[in-house]
């Protein structure tokens, strides 16, 4: 593929969480989606949107999310999907093939962080992988199911608390009610030392996060 004379390609991030208390709490889909800003940001890609899933990827059809992020990169938006890893955006061995053959033949590209590029990737090797991903999905999922079965039994109380605190919680709130978008309030915050959500840097995808599980617009 190559690059538009007008700038780097044009990107659009797609993440997913599985789970309804991975889609209350935000941390889940923002540790994704730094990981895709720092890998366009490696990579000469202009990430123009992340468009989030939260629900099971077993229910294709129901991916809202990917099927919004296709169609933004089929009207032109965009050129490339990006993706944490194929297993994020499909959830059997069947869809993962079809997604990347349609990008394959309608001349746009599926890159992923774990390695995969539609533009080189081998029909073959692709199966083979994506065969023992599915498998080892399935085997987590069971562990899983077990250990919170146990969980429940012994009583314990499952489910994580927020990793901002209300004062910075708060704070956000107060900035954008200001009149401040989600990149400076992330400069801000960032300039001041405030700790972020896994390290010292403030991304525009946190602030947007805090903001929207209090319902600011």
């Amino acid at each position: 593929m190559t690059k538009p004379k007008n700038g780097p390609p044009k990107a659009i991030g797609y993440v997913r969480v599985s789970t309804k208390d991975q889609g209350e709490n935000g941390y889940g889909l923002e540790a994704q989606a730094h990981q895709l800003e720092t890998y366009c940001a490696a990579h000469d890609l202009n990430l123009v949107a992340v468009i989030p899933d939260v629900m099971s990827g077993r229910k294709t059809d129901q991916l809202y999310g990917r099927i919004a992020a296709v169609a933004a990169i089929r009207a032109g938006l965009a050129n490339v999907l990006v993706i944490n890893a194929l297993d994020r955006v499909s959830r059997n061995t069947l869809d993962g093939l079809t997604l990347v053959k349609d990008a394959q033949d309608e001349g746009w590209r599926v890159l992923s962080l774990d390695g995969v590029d539609s533009d080189k990737v081998e029909k073959l090797w692709l199966t083979v992988r994506m065969g023992f991903a599915e498998e080892e999905r399935d085997k987590i999922s069971k562990r899983t199911k077990q250990g919170l079965i146990k969980a429940r039994q012994a009583g314990k109380r499952l489910g994580r608390h927020s990793q901002i605190p209300e004062d910075v919680v708060a704070r956000i709130v107060d900035l954008r009610r200001d009149g401040k978008g989600a990149n400076t309030i992330a400069r801000i915050l960032s300039e001041d030392g405030v700790p972020a959500p896994g390290g010292a840097t403030w991304y525009p995808t946190t602030v947007r996060g805090v903001l929207a599980r209090k319902g600011v617009e």
